[in-house]
């Protein structure tokens, strides 16, 4: 009973310290990744801009429309959708 507890903790420590170096290395070299679906975007903003807030953005297109995009900042990771 005991190999088997050790053994997922053995498997978490590894996990953790692998999200640890991504997240690490994203901050090293300034990467912003994003996963986009539809009207759903969702960027890494990165620890050193990290904000915890949520409000609306308008954007002014070429073609003088408008667009307004809701926008949730969830510490590293922030979120817009229309």
């Amino acid at each position: 009973m005991k190999k088997t507890s050790k053994s997922k903790l053995l498997r978490l420590g590894i996990a953790v310290a692998f999200c640890c170096a991504i997240i690490a290395l994203l901050e090293v070299f300034d990467l912003h990744p994003q996963f986009s679906v539809g009207k759903f975007h969702v960027y890494w903003a990165g620890i050193r801009h990290m904000d915890f807030d949520v409000g609306t953005m308008t954007i002014t297109l070429t073609n003088v429309r408008t667009e307004i995009q809701k926008i949730c900042n969830l510490g590293p990771i922030m979120m817009t959708y229309d």
